[in-house]
């Protein structure tokens, strides 16, 4: 072993890789379905999704139908990278989309954040700074960790 990060080969390796691969599965599937359920039903019931959320609508459903769009798209990709990392053995494929969508995810933490402090948005949006914080820091941490590989 050349490293303190190194893995032994065997049967510790084995389990290491498995639990991964199931961890990964887990993670896209839950921060990719939660995004896609949230932007078709912003997307199909806008008023009502707000209101369950706590938020009242601002303006022209129009722009929350779009951001429905934009967050649906965003997990969507989530299947397609698990989809390229299972079937096509490109673990690339699946990084790059963590990649992004943890850029994409800290990029809204921190504007909802400031909205948030500045008074532009009501209190019910930490959810949304909350939930898109916590993916982007665990993607960012098991990225850095070289996570997801090659399964």
């Amino acid at each position: 072993m050349s490293s303190l990060s190194a893995v032994p080969e065997g049967p510790r390796r084995a389990w290491l890789q498995e639990k991964g691969a199931k961890a990964a599965v887990a993670i896209s599937l839950l921060a990719g379905g939660g995004d896609l359920a949230t932007g078709v039903c912003l997307l199909l019931a806008p008023e009502r999704t707000l209101s369950r959320m706590g938020v009242a609508p601002a303006g022209d459903l129009a722009w929350t139908q779009f951001v429905g769009v934009f967050v649906a798209a965003v997990g969507a990709s989530y299947f397609y990278g698990l989809f390229c990392w299972r079937v096509a053995r490109r673990a690339g494929s699946l990084r790059t989309v963590w990649e992004l969508t943890a850029l994409l995810r800290a990029a809204v933490c921190c504007f909802v954040s400031v909205e948030i402090a500045s008074g532009g948005m009501d209190r019910a949006w930490s959810s949304v700074s909350l939930t898109d914080g916590f993916w982007a820091l665990l993607q960012f941490v098991l990225l850095r960790r070289r996570f997801p590989n090659d399964a």
